[in-house]
This record gives structure tokens, C-alpha cells and sequence, in this order.
């Protein structure tokens, strides 16, 4: 039987896989690649596609060219109605959201401009010096539409998210990493370089563990303190009766490199 999110001859995106990590490439650079319905079906696809593959243990965003992702496309959406506007930014929430839950981490290389929307699942992000972050929908008369409104005053304080979302500027990759929402600047001509070294060291980690870890803080953050220090108990403890536990205690005693089979 097909899978259903096994595609045959993308358009709009790259999918490579590499030492179990799949590298998503956004590839519509005369777009700066913004998001379009072929688009956002690729890549809830290609997704879909690493979450389903064992090989895949970390997954990589980036997009090809002089930007990252730039958001939604203008052209696509001055053609379109109000049902075509909310079921396109309902699959891009779905999709978001099916990152958060993904219980693999997703990282991404940002070259150029990045609309913080676009990154706003994904679990670290690399930037280049040279990056910039904004969300400009205000400066086309938009609310943004696919949840960073929620997200982001959950990042910063909520007069920081509102300059941000108020404003539309776009601010450098070091003012993005002081507000939270980077974890590292990087120069131009190694930001892959440093990111895969990210995602094959996170790679060679225990798969269940890490994502346990990645859930607890999802979940974690939605919940009270009580409810999520019980979600957390009852995600370490599954650990204990897991084939990666006994090779990761034996490895520590034996003093080699543990080899961890996510089972």
C-alpha cells in the first residue's frame, strides 16, 4: 500500500536524508521562499514523511537561496477568497502544531530573511549573522494568521511580542537571539556546517529520551505546575523498561559510545 505522505516529484522543496537526519530544503528562491498552497502541502508531506521513517532521527530546515521563508505569498493571496484564506491558514496550524508534536527534534538554518512565524515550531534555530526576523503582516494591513500572536508572548514578554507584531520590522539575528527566539549566531558560510553538527550529535542521542524531553517541554508549557510535573513522571518512567536505558547504562560502565537503537 502507498504512503500517503511518500511524494513522488516535489515543486516546491528538497528532501534529503543524511546520517538519519532528513534536511527539508524550501526551494522557491525567486519567491524568497514564501509560503504557497504547493508549498505548505510539500512540506506538511515531507514531514509527515520523517516522522514515519525510523532511519530519520532529527530533521533540518532551510530554505534555498537569499532567504529562509518570508511568510505567506502575496500573490497567491490577492487572488484568494475568505474560505481559501482560512483553510490554508488552518492546514499551516495544523501543521505547526504537528511539528510541536513531532517526538523528533526540528531544527532550522536560517539564511536571510526569516518571517518568525515560519520558525515558530521548530525546536532550536541557528541563524546567520546576516539573518533577519520580522513579522510584516501589519505592513499589509494582516493580522498573521497561523498562531505566532499565541506563541510568541509565551517566548518574551507580551510588550515585546506586541513591538514585534505592532512595528512589522525586521530586526538582525543577534537582536533575535537576545530575545529568546535563536539559539545561536553563526557566520554566513558555516551555518550549515554548524547545524548539521547540531543535528548529528542530537542524532547519536537516545530517540525516545530525546523525544520525551521535547514533549515534556511542549506539553509542559500548556499545563500547570502540578498536571506537568505528573506528565513528566509518567514520560521518564516508560524510559525505565527501554532496551536504549540498558544500552546507555552499559555504554557509561563499559566507557564507549553508547549505540542506541530508539527502542
Amino acid at each position: 500500500m502507498r504512503n500517503p505522505y511518500l511524494m513522488s516529484s516535489p515543486q516546491f522543496l528538497l528532501y534529503e536524508v543524511k546520517d538519519n537526519v532528513a534536511v527539508i530544503t524550501f526551494n522557491r528562491p525567486q519567491a524568497l521562499n514564501a509560503w504557497n498552497e504547493g508549498l505548505t502541502m510539500e512540506l506538511e508531506e515531507a514531514l509527515h514523511r520523517a516522522d514515519s521513517d525510523a532511519a530519520v532521527r532529527v530533521v533540518v530546515l532551510t530554505g534555498a537561496g537569499r532567504a529562509y521563508n518570508v511568510g505567506g505569498d502575496i500573490k497567491e493571496f490577492e487572488k484568494a477568497d475568505t474560505e481559501w484564506i482560512e483553510r490554508f491558514n488552518r492546514r499551516v496550524i495544523r501543521m505547526f502544531r504537528f511539528m510541536e508534536q513531532m517526538r523528533k527534534p526540528i531544527l532550522a538554518a536560517v539564511n536571510g530573511h526569516a518571517n518568525i512565524e515560519s520558525v515558530q515550531a521548530c525546536d532550536l534555530v541557528l541563524a546567520a549573522e546576516d539573518a533577519k526576523f520580522g513579522l510584516p503582516e501589519i505592513n499589509i494591513g494582516v493580522c498573521p494568521g497561523a498562531g505566532i500572536t499565541i506563541r510568541l508572548p509565551r517566548w518574551m514578554s507580551r510588550y515585546q511580542a506586541k513591538e514585534l507584531l505592532f512595528f512589522g520590522d525586521w530586526i538582525p539575528a543577534a537582536e533575535a537571539q537576545r530575545l529568546g527566539f535563536v539559539n545561536r549566531v553563526v557566520p554566513k558560510d558555516r551555518l550549515m556546517e554548524e547545524t548539521m553538527a547540531w543535528a548529528t550529535k542530537l542524532a547519536k542521542k537516545a530517540p525516545l529520551a530525546l523525544g520525551a524531553i521535547k514533549t515534556c517541554v511542549n506539553v509542559g508549557a500548556e499545563l500547570d505546575l502540578d498536571r506537568g510535573a505528573e506528565f513528566q513522571l509518567l514520560e521518564s518512567s516508560r524510559l525505565f523498561f527501554s532496551e536504549d536505558l540498558k544500552e546507555g547504562l552499559a555504554a557509561f560502565l563499559e566507557k564507549r559510545e553508547p549505540r542506541y537503537q530508539g527502542r
